[in-house]
C-alpha cells in the first residue's frame, strides 16, 4: 500500500471515529430506544399549580403532602391517609419540615384519630383552586404554594404502600435539593 493510501485510510478512519457515534447517538434517539433521566416516582404537573400567595398563606409553613377529601372517605382514603401518617414518621429528621394535610369543604364525617399526623384543612378556595389534580390522588405542595407532583391512592394496602415508598422517595429528594423551606 503506498503512502497515499494509508493517508486516505487513516483519515477515513479517523472521521468515521467520530462520525460513527453521533449517526448512532442520532438513531437511537429517533427511534425511542432511550428514555430520558425522569428520577421522579409522581406525576409531574406541567407547568405546575400555583396556588399564589393569599392561599399559600393559610396553609402551615414548609413542604405539604396533601389529599383532598370528600365526607365518605373510602378505603383508598383511609389507606392514603394513613400512608401519610407513615409518611411523616419515615422522614425522620426531617418530619418538621412536613406537614400532611387533608383538605375539605367542610368538617369531615370521619375521624383522624387513628393518623394523628394529619392535620385537616377546611377551605373551599384551596379545593377550587386545586380542582384540575385527579379526584383522591395524593400530591406535594412544596413552600412556595406549588402543586408539582401527584399519586394515585389504591384500596390495595400493598399498591398503597408501593406508592407511598414512591411518594417518600421523590419527598426526600425535593428535600435534599430544595433551598426553601
Amino acid at each position: 500500500m503506498t503512502s497515499v493510501k494509508k493517508s486516505r485510510a487513516t483519515f477515513i478512519g479517523v472521521i468515521l471515529a467520530f462520525a460513527l457515534p453521533v449517526i448512532g447517538a442520532k438513531f437511537v434517539l429517533d427511534q425511542s430506544w432511550y428514555q430520558g433521566a425522569a428520577t421522579n416516582k409522581g406525576t409531574m404537573l406541567v407547568p405546575p399549580i400555583e396556588l399564589g400567595e393569599t392561599l399559600n398563606q393559610r396553609l402551615p409553613e414548609g413542604w405539604n403532602v396533601a389529599l383532598i377529601a370528600d365526607n365518605e372517605c373510602g378505603t383508598p382514603c383511609e389507606q392514603a391517609l394513613y400512608a401519610m401518617n407513615q409518611l411523616d414518621i419515615a422522614l425522620g429528621k426531617e418530619t418538621d419540615r412536613v406537614t400532611p394535610l387533608v383538605f375539605s369543604k367542610e368538617p369531615l364525617a370521619f375521624n383522624l384519630d387513628n393518623t394523628p399526623m394529619v392535620q385537616a384543612v377546611y377551605d373551599s378556595a384551596i379545593i377550587a383552586r386545586l380542582s384540575d389534580l385527579p379526584p383522591h390522588q395524593l400530591f406535594i405542595i412544596d413552600p412556595l404554594g406549588n402543586v408539582m407532583l401527584h399519586y394515585e391512592t389504591y384500596a390495595n394496602e400493598e399498591q398503597m404502600r408501593a406508592e407511598a415508598k414512591d411518594l417518600l422517595a421523590d419527598l426526600r429528594t425535593l428535600l435534599k435539593l430544595s433551598r426553601v423551606g
